[in-house]
């Protein structure tokens, strides 16, 4: 068994039983002929040249699929839900978690991870490109950018403590978020995050009510836009999705209060859902057996979520807005790294079909970040690859059973 052992042939030939290919295709008895980082071919074991210099790796029992995406967490390095422990576990600390979290997630098969929010990833991304730890490809947001008083404004903290230690971007007028958007792109950021609604986490806002205007929302993703990056907003009431979508986001996080015209606005600009559904389940078993440290007005915001978080999402798959998984896992139990298969688990659970839920997993995932090199099994694409025991088309929670994962053509994991 290989864990974390990054070792590279320079020439494989993976033999499963079958293959997703992340557009929609099952093929039964395939040969992926990887070089490289990259993959070469995709053909039948009949007609497949091994070459004397390949390295055969059969894959019996095994689903193939393209490296998994998560498109929503957080590398905090917590492990509590108390609000306190940001401000009283040192810096250093959460940065090994993090790193530790960072390895659960690549064996778990999710090659590719999106923090929305944190300067860890910042520092964690180049760690991992750089091999001094392993870890799945970071695109990283670094602090996000929000309203005086919104959601990730720690509100339970004096403001000055709040801007001096700089876990957020605070603006308020267009010019300001301009800048905001421009320190954000200094520090590093693959995308911007931006932050349209009240939120579960943050104690004295609504995740119904609207934040910031769609003149700051706009100044945010002009910046972005003109050098290429994209702009995702947290965005849980439908009055907050619209100002995201008309200020010109990328994709929408939660939507967890969605209605018609919001619907319709995603699906007309082409804006991608990350509906972090996952959420419901943390939620109800939270509520049913609290966890230590979490405040109260958390639990009773959960509770108002919880019926309606379904609904939305069925509603825009009905409409055929484009979806991807994201859990907004961030350490602590019932959203630790390494479980990131619980998204597409419960995406099936309210109504998507698998192979839908395994798209969104993947090919749509990957569209929806901008990466146009992984997401799909085919020729010329990045060589991420992680196999399953099972069938995921008949059974999603074979997607728990990881025995294979490839990154950029280094076999991590071989069980």
């Amino acid at each position: 068994m290989v864990v974390l052992g990054l070792v590279n042939h320079e020439r494989y030939v993976l033999l499963p039983d079958r293959l997703f290919d992340g557009k929609g295709n099952f093929l039964s008895k395939p040969a992926v002929v990887v070089e490289g980082k990259r993959i070469v071919d995709i053909t039948t074991r009949g007609s497949v040249d091994v070459g004397e210099q390949s390295k055969v790796i059969e894959l019996k029992g095994v689903t193939l699929l393209p490296g998994l995406v998560d498109a929503h967490v957080h590398f905090t390095g917590l492990r509590t839900y108390n609000p306190a422990e940001i401000a009283v576990v040192p810096q250093d600390l959460r940065v090994l978690r993090a790193a530790q979290d960072a390895q659960k997630a690549l064996l778990s098969g999710f090659t590719t991870l999106r923090d929305c929010g944190g300067t860890i990833a910042l520092s964690l991304r180049r760690a991992i490109a750089e091999g001094t730890v392993p870890g799945p490809r970071i695109l990283a947001s670094g602090r996000p950018i929000c309203q005086t008083g919104g959601h990730c404004d720690t509100h339970y903290m004096p403001l000055e403590d709040v801007i001096k230690r700089g876990s957020a971007l605070l603006c308020d007028g267009p010019w300001e978020c301009r800048k905001a958007a421009r320190i954000a792109l200094r520090d590093g950021a693959d995308f911007i995050k931006v932050m349209t609604s009240g939120g579960v986490g943050s104690e004295k806002d609504d995740p119904r009510h609207p934040q910031m205007s769609v003149e700051e929302v706009k100044a945010v993703a002009e910046e972005a836009h003109r050098v290429g990056k994209k702009v995702a907003s947290h965005a849980q009431g439908a009055e907050g999705v619209k100002i995201a979508i008309l200020g010109g986001v990328d994709t929408i996080e939660h939507g967890y209060f969605l209605d018609e015209e919001s619907i319709e606005l995603m699906k007309e600009r082409g804006v991608c859902y990350v509906p972090t559904l996952c959420l419901v389940e943390v939620y109800r078993k939270t509520l049913e057996n609290p966890p230590p440290g979490i405040p109260e007005w958390r639990l009773k915001k959960q509770e108002e979520c919880i019926e309606y978080m379904p609904q939305s999402f069925r509603a825009a798959y009905r409409a055929g807005v484009k979806i991807a998984t994201g859990t907004d896992y961030y350490g602590p139990p019932l959203r630790a790294f390494g479980s990131h298969a619980d998204e597409p688990i419960v995406m099936v659970k309210y109504g998507m079909n698998p192979v839908d839920a395994l798209t969104a997993s993947t090919k749509n995932a990957a569209e929806c970040l901008g990466l146009s090199n992984v997401g799909v099994v085919d020729k010329g694409m990045v060589a991420d690859l992680v196999g399953v025991l099972g069938d995921p088309e008949t059974d999603i929670e074979t997607l728990r059973n990881v025995v294979f994962v490839m990154k950029e053509g280094f076999v991590v994991l071989r069980r």
